[in-house]
């Protein structure tokens, strides 16, 4: 039942937000209801989907460093997001935001850890060839690897 995932979910969130992770802050928390803070302008338009976006070269790069920066930091923290693909990304003046991220891993004690690691690097990593994205470190090809040694996998 969802109620008895929540408090995890809830935890995850705060933690990561805490630790600086690229996420939405986590508003209030009240019983099994979270809010989210807004991202996106003023007047209330949302920022878009990483995947409704078309960087340039350049912006590609900035957007892959940043990605890739955040991955690491949750690897390190033995997390991966779980499902990660080009539309639980936002981009919004230039910074990357994780969004959909109720299903977060403990990669360690997840006998599967490795395997969503993977699984995230592989789906982002598409994306961002699919894109044009070149000369870049680490290539989207390795950054699979990267994330199960900071994670100590």
């Amino acid at each position: 039942p969802r109620s008895t995932l929540f408090p995890y979910t809830t935890l995850f969130r705060s933690r990561l937000y805490a630790a600086g992770a690229p996420v939405p802050y986590p508003a209030q928390v009240l019983d099994t209801e979270l809010l989210l803070e807004f991202i996106g302008s003023a007047d209330g338009i949302a920022a878009p989907r990483l995947a409704e976006t078309r960087p340039g070269p350049a912006e590609l790069a900035g957007l892959w460093d940043q990605l890739v920066q955040a991955l690491v930091d949750l690897a390190r923290d033995g997390l991966a997001h779980g499902d990660l693909s080009a539309y639980n990304l936002l981009v919004h003046d230039g910074r990357l935001v994780m969004i959909d991220l109720p299903q977060v891993v403990d990669v360690i004690a997840n006998p599967r850890g490795a395997w969503y690691l993977t699984r995230d690097a592989e789906n982002i990593g598409r994306w961002f060839t699919a894109r044009g994205l070149a000369g870049v470190n680490p290539e989207p090809a390795d950054l699979a690897d990267l994330l199960r040694r900071e994670a100590r996998l």
